[in-house]
């Protein structure tokens, strides 16, 4: 007989434990990871017993709709096998059918045929005793692992060489987590100018300096009105152009042999002064060109960054109603995963969109396969949730999970109400 561990363990029995330690309004929030489970068991038997675990098994019933997210993670795990029945639905009522059996017959055929020296049983149903009582006679060590003196038969305690109590809260905290689902909240849209761009300030005539013309414009004398302000300003215009004294200052000639001037030649042409109005109607264009010239630039840039239609892929049409509306935006505590976006559909498809026949048939959705008026318009979420096109298998699979135990929550809820 090899020195070793065998593992046997009640799976309804260790997930009824772990949910029954946290107060009821957390069990329907309550996320735990049963490969983590798989690890810190065979830890903590390797460290009290002083020796390897060779296998855990793991009972459990599957119904027929197929194996529920947990089963499927045990199948994931090294080192373990899940040992299942059948899972008997009447009604609303659930039965096990050749688990506890299948467990006592693997326990008697290790005692008998010497697989290993010790069995570590966790369960606290008197259904194991015939089972426990054989691998002892045939020269076994048998230690029961359990979550409460209330949750064990007193003979079966009594029939293994240990027993070993634990507190799923304590030795095994890193396997479990609440998973916070918070409802729809309307979504905050900030209002922007086109592309991104602040608001144009309206302003008037740009105001040109005197000191660019060469002299100042005289101000209207008392009682005088402003045309002729004006006119005395283009008499003295004219008086600088005819070589008026102050000409050079106001314009400098250039000398013989200065070759920038037009020509080559040392004269220039009349310069003719323009009146204010004219300087105000020439701002006024200049300021038009300027608003007009922004506007074709930010026109440009929003349709630069517009995608070009025949580069994207063709949007499919929603083929069922099941779908939530645009304006509708779901939150959850940090990054969002497929997990949460199918919890968060199950609760909102329970509440609006189920018909009563289908409420009343909820609790067939708990676990297996999705009938496809639920499974596309969920995919089809998750993806405008997530910002996918399409979900690769895992992220399927993680989705059609979070929507299971989207409506175990909403069934445990309303048992509760």
């Amino acid at each position: 007989m090899l020195e070793r561990t065998q593992v046997f363990v009640d799976t309804s029995y260790l997930l009824a434990s772990f949910y029954n330690s946290w107060e009821t309004g957390a069990r329907a929030q309550l996320e735990i990871d049963l490969p983590e489970v798989v690890g810190v068991l065979g830890r903590m038997i390797e460290q009290q017993l002083k020796q390897p675990v060779q296998r855990q098994m793991w009972y459990d019933g599957i119904p027929d709709s197929g194996p529920h997210r947990y089963q499927r993670a045990l199948r994931t795990c090294d080192g373990v096998q899940l040992r299942a029945g059948q899972l008997i639905e009447w009604g609303e009522r659930r039965t096990q059918k050749a688990v506890d059996t299948r467990l006592v017959a693997d326990m008697v055929l290790a005692g008998v045929r010497g697989y290993c020296s010790d069995l570590v049983l966790v369960s606290g149903d008197a259904d194991m005793i015939p089972g426990v009582q054989e691998a002892t006679n045939a020269g076994l060590r048998v230690h029961l692992y359990g979550f409460g003196w209330d949750s064990m038969s007193s003979q079966l305690r009594h029939c293994c060489d240990s027993t070993t109590i634990l507190d799923p809260r304590e030795d095994f905290a890193d396997c479990m987590q609440l998973q916070v689902l918070e409802g729809p909240i309307p979504p905050v849209v900030r209002v922007k100018p086109i592309g991104d761009a602040e608001p144009l300030d309206e302003s008037g005539p740009t105001p040109v300096p005197a000191s660019s013309l060469g002299r100042q414009f005289t101000s209207p004398r008392p009682g005088e009105p402003a045309e002729n302000a004006e006119e005395r300003d283009c008499e003295q215009a004219n008086s600088q152009d005819s070589g008026a004294p102050g000409d050079d200052a106001a314009f400098p000639v250039p000398q013989s042999g200065d070759t920038s001037a037009q020509g080559g030649v040392g004269t220039r042409e009349p310069h003719s002064i323009p009146t204010p109005n004219v300087l105000a109607q020439q701002a006024n264009t200049a300021a038009d060109d300027a608003s007009s010239a922004v506007e074709k630039e930010l026109d440009s840039e929003s349709q630069s960054k517009t995608p070009n239609p025949s580069m994207m892929a063709p949007r499919r049409k929603l083929r069922s109603r099941y779908v939530p509306l645009p304006n509708e935006v779901w939150a959850s505590a940090g990054f969002q995963t497929p997990f949460d976006v199918g919890q968060q559909y199950a609760s909102w498809w329970f509440e609006n969109a189920a018909s009563s026949d289908q409420r009343d048939q909820a609790h067939l959705l708990s676990g297996g396969g999705l009938p496809p008026e639920i499974d596309r318009p969920l995919l089809q979420f998750a993806c405008e949730t997530l910002h996918e096109y399409t979900l690769t298998e895992t992220q399927r699979v993680s989705l059609r999970d979070g929507f299971h135990s989207g409506i175990r929550g909403v069934l445990i809820n309303l048992r509760l109400e």
